[in-house]
Formats: C-alpha cells, structure tokens, sequence
C-alpha cells in the first residue's frame, strides 16, 4: 500500500456526508496509519470528518484510478489520521468509461425538458444518449446531471458524434469544464455500479 500511494497523487475523499467531499493532502504514510490534509471550502464542513466516520479515498496514477475504504482513527483540526488498509482497488481507465444512469436524469438548460429521451451511459469523460431534438456539433451545451445519491453536477456538453436513429437522434459527447471533484464524483458513481452488477452476476 505505502509503495501504491508514494505514486498516487490528486487524492480526492469522500466521507460519509458525500456533499462535503475534498481533496487530500498526503503527509505520512506508516503501516498503522496515513496522516493527511483535508482541503475543504469553506472549513467548517471537517466536522464530516469525525473519529469513527467511514471515507473513500480516491487517487490516479499510471495504472489509472486507486481506490479504497478505511476509517478516521484521529482528527487534529483539518489533519485526519485514517486507517492504512491493504485491500485497494485499481480502476483502469477503461473500465470507469460507460455505465448506466439508473434512477438519474441529464437536464439540458438550452433544450426543451423533454428533448432527452433515454441515456444509453454515462462516464466520468461523457455520455451517449438519445434526443428528439437535433444537437448541433459545433455547440456547447450547458447541462445538470441528477445522480441516484442526491448530488447534481453542472458543466457543459460537446457533442461529438450524431446519428439519425428512426425519429430520434443518437449524441455521443464529451463533459467541458467539468470540475475535478464532480469528475471522481462520477468516477465514483460508476465504480459502484458496476461494482452491484458484478455481486449480481457472482
């Protein structure tokens, strides 16, 4: 584990309350412990970061995106002492890329409400869906996304490919200026779904 985090960076921790997620800042790694930062705006919402509180860690390196769970051990003002853990997970980047949207929806700010008939999938880079609307290419288009567990990411939609699918058509796009954090939110919403389908299937 201490080998993994030493080439790990833009660590990212979600805590019980997701909303209240942030980055972090590494400072000590031991067997027993990782002693980090948490850099949060504004810095009351630490109080999410209580002993005994349950959090994910996300990081990226080389290999793609790292990820384990552990627990808050000791807390000194916005320096958490969390527990070092030997079971972690490697995301390739290729296996974040396209889930299903279950229970959520993509709201369009320049489209009509209902113009989004279905999405195909979704991912940390884009999403597939189907429109009745044709969307022009060369637009920006500036949208909501409504996970399952109640968080909503703003940003804006490029699409890239169109297709005419009977009255309908079929965008496939890409996420512009999509904020770090709202990034490994959706990594992350990926990761557990796929993560159900797979104790589905075993």
């Amino acid at each position: 584990m201490k080998k993994i985090l030493s080439v790990t960076k833009d660590f990212k921790i979600i805590p019980e309350n997701f909303k209240n997620s942030g980055e972090l800042e590494i400072l000590e790694i031991t067997d027993d412990y990782i002693k980090a930062r948490v850099l949060l705006e504004p810095k009351q919402n630490i109080e999410d970061y209580s002993v005994g509180v349950n959090v994910e860690v996300f990081g990226s390196n080389d290999l793609g995106l790292i990820y384990f769970e552990t627990k808050i051990i000791k807390r000194e003002d916005e320096v958490i002492y969390i527990k070092t853990v030997s079971d972690y997970s490697i995301i390739q980047r290729r296996e974040y890329s396209r889930v299903l949207l279950k229970k959520g929806t993509v709201n369009f700010v320049d489209l009509a409400e209902d113009a989004v008939v279905s999405i195909d999938d979704i991912s940390a880079g884009g999403m597939k869906f189907l429109s009745k609307e044709n969307l022009a290419l060369e637009k920006q288009y500036k949208i909501e996304i409504c996970l399952s567990n109640n968080m909503n990411i703003n940003c804006t939609f490029q699409p890239v490919r169109i297709n005419k699918v009977g009255n309908n058509f079929s965008v496939s796009g890409k996420f512009v200026d999509l904020e770090n954090l709202d990034r490994v939110v959706l990594v992350q919403y990926a990761f557990k779904i796929k993560m159900e389908e797979q104790n589905k299937d075993s």
